[in-house]
């Protein structure tokens, strides 16, 4: 208890030095760690993982991203614009699980997932999750019938948007917030200071995530970074949550 009254005190006084808001979520996160540490263990522990739709050929550059601390490989499985599966999905996923990586997929437009899940061929049952796109292009809304089918073809759904993304194509609908959160909340932050740390940038709370009691399970924190010659975006993802 004198460790939780003196956490307390730290957070009251860091609060009146700082009164931002995405600053005061985090220390509340915080002050529950201190109180209940069982309880964030997800927010204790994340892993570094990327997303692109590049096209990759050498195994040593997925060997090279995970001495690099790349956890996850995250795969655009649609040729771009197009619901057509990609003919490198399927390769490149097994490049990556061949390094010792975690893998999972996603499609720019939400209505090409089940093309997009299919890309991953024999893989498709190592899928972490296929992430449902929800960004202002092509701006099309998650749907009940999405979230039914990628669950019914075996493989988690999750939520990829930001919170300006979310609220010009979903309002202020809470409707999926039982859905794990992938947020895009790329800033110009250095890498180095945001990898591997899934609060970071400050969680903005919307569609019903990135409360204390539902916080995002990844965060999308840098664009086209250029890793060993390949564009691809970082990312943190909470280490529990992958099986």
């Amino acid at each position: 208890m004198t460790a939780l009254r003196f956490g307390v005190r730290r957070l009251g006084a860091a609060i009146r030095r700082r009164r931002a808001g995405g600053f005061v979520l985090q220390l509340l996160i915080l002050a529950a760690c201190w109180a209940y540490g069982s309880l964030c263990h997800p927010l204790q522990y994340s892993l570094q993982g990327i997303d692109s739709a590049q096209t990759i050929e050498s195994q040593a550059w997925f060997h090279h991203a995970y001495a690099d601390g790349v956890r996850l490989y995250v795969i655009h499985a649609t040729k771009w614009g197009t619901c057509e599966p990609w003919p490198n999905t399927e390769k490149q996923l097994a490049m990556a699980l061949r390094a010792g990586m975690k893998i999972a997929a996603y499609t720019r437009d939400p209505r090409c997932w089940r093309n997009g899940i299919l890309a991953a061929g024999s893989y498709r049952n190592q899928l972490q999750f296929f992430a449902i796109d929800v960004e202002t292009d092509p701006g099309l809304p998650v749907t009940a019938d999405i979230v039914t089918g990628i669950k019914a073809m075996g493989v988690r759904p999750v939520v990829y948007s930001g919170s300006s993304m979310w609220r010009s194509v979903m309002g202020e609908s809470a409707e999926f917030a039982e859905l794990p959160l992938w947020d895009a909340s790329a800033t110009a932050m250095a890498p180095k200071k945001t990898a591997g740390n899934l609060l970071a940038p400050h969680p903005v709370q919307y569609g019903g995530w990135n409360t204390a009691s539902n916080m995002r399970v990844g965060v999308q924190q840098a664009f086209e970074y250029t890793l060993h010659g390949v564009k691809v975006d970082l990312n943190s993802f909470s280490s529990a949550f992958f099986r």
